[in-house]
């Protein structure tokens, strides 16, 4: 189905756009959410005025995207979760419930997908969140997660520090490569005496020959004599 979009859609197609794309996904998402328009005769004749309101519409939500950016860098959010008897919490702290959050204290909505956290939120602590705009804008906050366990009692969120694991394997490859240029170096010093070992026996075989025979007879005259 041929369709004009009439919304940037990432990794589908810019306002302004006319493109083919499955049936389903046109009936099914892009025009129930108004994203595109069927490219008939009529909405083609429309084009030049969908693709400048599109251009219009892009430079409004990069302007609003890099506001919201400069005003959520670096705050807080506090959030509280039951914990079971090992301190963790029952389920991880997720970007739907983050979205949330941000949305309640800000009233400002935001896509879950644009939030990225590096390490599962499992347990109460500090966490540092990214989030990337579509627009190209970053930035990134803090969610302070709180526990609550069995009693009632308050676990207060610290700062998570993660602990700094020394490599073993590095260290045991430094030591093989060392050994085996030692064992070559043994190796190169092998032929040299060797080398040495057959000059020595050269130079004996030549003394040998330089050196004259006495005769048998003149044996016996200096034993008679």
């Amino acid at each position: 189905m041929k369709v004009i979009f009439v919304k940037d859609v990432p990794g589908s197609g810019n306002a302004g756009e006319v493109k083919e794309v499955k049936n389903g996904y046109a009936r099914n998402y892009l025009l129930p959410q108004n994203f595109a328009l069927l490219a008939s005769h009529d909405n083609l004749q429309r084009l030049s005025s969908i693709k400048k309101a599109g251009d219009e519409l892009r430079i409004k939500e990069e302007q609003d995207q890099n506001e919201l950016s400069n005003l959520l860098n670096d705050m807080v959010f506090e959030l509280s979760e039951k914990v079971n008897s090992s301190g963790k919490f029952y389920g991880s702290v997720n970007q739907s419930m983050i979205s949330e959050k941000i949305e309640t204290d800000t009233e400002r909505s935001l896509d879950r997908r644009f939030f990225h956290i590096e390490n599962t939120i499992e347990e109460p602590g500090i966490y540092t969140v990214g989030i990337r705009f579509p627009r190209g804008a970053e930035c990134s906050i803090k969610i302070k997660v709180s526990g609550v366990d069995i009693q009632g009692n308050i676990i207060e969120a610290q700062e998570i520090v993660e602990e700094v694991v020394e490599d073993d394997s590095e260290t045991e490859n430094l030591d093989e490569v060392t050994e085996t240029v030692i064992d070559e170096t043994e190796n190169q010093e092998a032929p040299e005496n060797s080398i040495e070992d057959a000059e020595i026996d050269t130079t004996t075989e030549v003394d040998a020959e330089e050196s004259p025979s006495i005769p048998e007879s003149e044996d016996k005259e200096e034993n008679n004599q």
